[in-house]
């Protein structure tokens, strides 16, 4: 791919990251302020790891479109890859953790909130990113994952032993993706027999409805659409990536540099991208957010251009505005949606 394409996509691609998750980040956090879900948490810090790789995306954007060299010594070079490695493998274990928050309110909900406390979410959370950064320093840290020969040109294959990516793919991206199947999975399970015998009670405690059936199958259908969207963005955007490197890794005289770096590991960076769509705005209780914070921001501006152009303000008029105010914020408590059928 020529340079400036690459860098131009980069940019673009790096950009679009941050600016949708640190959209999200603002939305959750006020959220978080109102109610304190453990769900919320879990997606704030799929988040936070998506926006760092989008941060360490655009560092690398920056790099290829000023046309500098990518030599540098061997140290300086194995940190940069750690950097850009961390936080995509901190996004990776955040859907897991989410995915695992979700299957525990369908799966045992009468214990949900006594199993999942403030103390035991910071440990996931801690653990996790503590599990993350080790991955990507993880050449740092041995030394055996280093390669023998160094040629002065920074890119994966040339500082990473292909050992590590076996490791990596064998010991975080398989276990994470039969974890992430698994537990959605299950909750599809539980959300068909939740229709299942719901649509039954209604059915017996009064007469069969000729719309039963669409209703049921309306259900199933989101249901479906929910968890096939969910799996199916990780599946496609890490895979094609991960199977490439480990084949790269295992076969010495395969070529798959070119495909791996401009064209898999873009598409890798896509997932973090549609994270923020797919966790966050996806949900009807942070749209409400959203739409609520744009009220308020679009009333505080009107407010300001009227002051501004010097309107004759009658005396009751402020607290005509502030009523008009706490209409558009709106005091409403947020929990979260775990009905996985209700399509989020």
């Amino acid at each position: 791919m020529d340079v400036n394409c690459f860098g131009g996509i980069v940019t673009v691609l790096s950009l679009l990251i941050i600016a949708s998750n640190a959209l999200a980040i603002v939305v959750l956090a006020l959220m978080i302020s109102k109610n304190r879900s453990a769900s919320l948490y879990f997606i704030l810090n799929l988040a936070v790891a998506d926006i760092l790789v989008g941060f360490t995306c655009f560092g690398t954007a920056v790099i290829v479109l000023s046309r500098q060299s990518f030599t540098t010594t061997r140290t300086l070079c194995i940190l940069r890859i750690s950097f850009v490695i961390s936080p995509s493998a901190a996004s990776i274990l955040m859907m897991v953790s989410v995915a695992f928050d979700r299957f525990l309110a369908i799966k045992v909900p009468l214990r949900y909130c006594q199993l999942m406390t403030e103390k035991i979410v910071a440990l996931i959370i801690a653990g996790l990113w503590s599990i993350a950064l080790l991955i990507g320093f993880l050449p740092v840290i041995i030394q055996q994952l280093k390669p023998d020969k160094y040629d002065n040109i920074c890119n994966l294959f040339s500082v990473i032993n292909p050992n590590y990516v076996i490791v990596v793919f064998g010991a975080c991206f398989v276990p994470a993706s039969l974890i992430f199947v698994y537990f959605y999975g299950v909750i599809l399970k539980i959300a068909y027999s939740h229709t299942r015998q719901i649509l039954e009670s209604e059915r017996i405690s009064s007469s069969i409805s000729p719309a039963t059936p669409a209703r049921c199958h309306i259900r199933d259908v989101k249901a479906v659409r929910t968890i096939g969207i969910l799996v199916g963005c990780f599946m496609v955007t890490w895979a094609p990536f991960c199977i490439a490197s480990t084949v790269q890794a295992c076969c010495i005289n395969c070529q798959l540099y070119t495909l791996i770096e401009d064209y898999l590991w873009l598409l890798g960076l896509c997932n973090s991208l549609m994270n923020p769509l797919i966790y966050s705005y996806w949900q009807r209780d942070v749209r409400i957010q959203l739409c609520q914070m744009f009220c308020c921001v679009n009333f505080r501006i009107s407010h300001i251009h009227q002051q501004e152009a010097g309107d004759v303000r009658s005396p009751g008029s402020e607290r005509k505005d502030e009523n008009q105010l706490r209409t558009a914020i709106g005091n409403v408590s947020y929990p979260m949606t775990t009905n996985i059928s209700k399509g989020m």
